[in-house]
């Protein structure tokens, strides 16, 4: 298995996060209606409130840093797992390897 590198998939994930809060917010404005993102974003997002250009720029900063933290954590992890799975796979085809040898 390849190993992720951590810049493009923190800056994949960080532009992801911040497109999808602008364009939910853009639902938000025209669709009154759409109120359950509304809410779930007030919740996960400190100091956020629905409409208003301050608090938007604030949602799409954190959103942005939301996804890059995001990144922090799974690139890392994923490297970690990668890697143990690689010397498990490693000694296994060893292990076969060396067994038709002395079959």
């Amino acid at each position: 298995m390849k190993t992720l590198q951590f810049w493009p998939i923190a800056w994949t994930l960080a532009v992801f996060t911040a497109v999808i809060f602008s364009l939910d917010m853009l639902l938000g404005v025209l669709f009154p209606n759409w109120w359950v993102m509304q809410h779930f974003w007030e919740l996960i997002l400190p100091g956020f409130t629905f409409v208003s250009w301050g608090t938007f720029f604030l949602g799409l900063v954190e959103s942005f840093l939301a996804g890059f933290l995001t990144a922090v954590l799974f690139v890392p992890l994923y490297n970690i797992f990668a890697g143990s799975m690689r010397r498990e796979t490693a000694v296994m085809v060893r292990s076969q390897e060396q067994r038709k040898q002395q079959g």
